[in-house]
């Protein structure tokens, strides 16, 4: 009886392992590197202004033909409708610096960093657009997600580049022009001694460049 209970245990163990290691196969994860860049830009009735940051947080997961096939046409999360690949990324608001640490306040405030501590971005859609060429790089996608900052969430549509590194890494560049007020965002209006007050621009634009490689 024992031999038997022990037989069943090992299969069960061996079993186990091996739906763990096609479950694996079946995709390929990309995780942030050092070397990403984002930047915050906007106006202000006194200058235009820019926030800038080396953090992104994140993970791209795909099929594992995503390395292999630079046409991509076998990967299927780019390619077909009601298919997308994996993604979620974070930017830590308190690693977005001005060089001026009065406009770093007003900035965190103004994006209740205190209990939002990170803009988030979750991916909904990619498909390629356009020609692949034929070395893999650039590729373009249109991509679809949700963003959150300060609590608020938007749905986010915007053009996407891919570019492959010689050293097998992948880099997502991006841009986005929103509204400080589509996510609940005062635009800030700080009185400072000895001028008139300042007011800020609705409009600002994000820009992304997103380093990731496979994890291992």
């Amino acid at each position: 009886m024992k031999l038997k209970t022990t037989y069943w245990t090992w299969g069960t163990v061996a079993a186990l392992t091996l739906a763990v290691a096609a479950q694996a196969a079946d995709s390929v994860r990309l995780t942030s590197k050092p070397g990403s860049k984002v930047s915050i830009d906007g106006t202000s009735s006194i200058h235009e202004w820019t926030v800038e940051g080396a953090i992104i947080k994140g993970a791209f997961e795909v099929e594992p033909e995503f390395l292999s096939d630079k046409s991509l046409k076998s990967v299927k999360s780019l390619t077909t409708d009601g298919a997308c690949p994996k993604a979620e990324i974070s930017i830590p608001i308190r690693s977005l610096k001005s060089g001026k640490q009065k406009m770093d306040e007003i900035m965190q405030e103004a994006m209740k960093a205190t209990e939002h501590k990170e803009i988030v971005y979750k991916l909904t859609a990619m498909k390629v657009k356009g020609d692949v060429p034929a070395t893999g790089t650039p590729v373009k996608f249109d991509t679809k997600g949700d963003l959150t900052i300060a609590g608020a969430t938007q749905p986010c549509e915007m053009e996407v580049t891919m570019n492959r590194l010689d050293d097998g890494k992948v880099k997502f560049i991006g841009e986005k022009k929103l509204k400080m007020t589509d996510f609940k965002i005062a635009p800030p209006s700080p009185q400072i001694p000895g001028m008139d007050r300042i007011t800020t621009g609705d409009d600002i634009t994000i820009k992304f460049e997103w380093l990731t490689a496979p994890a291992k």
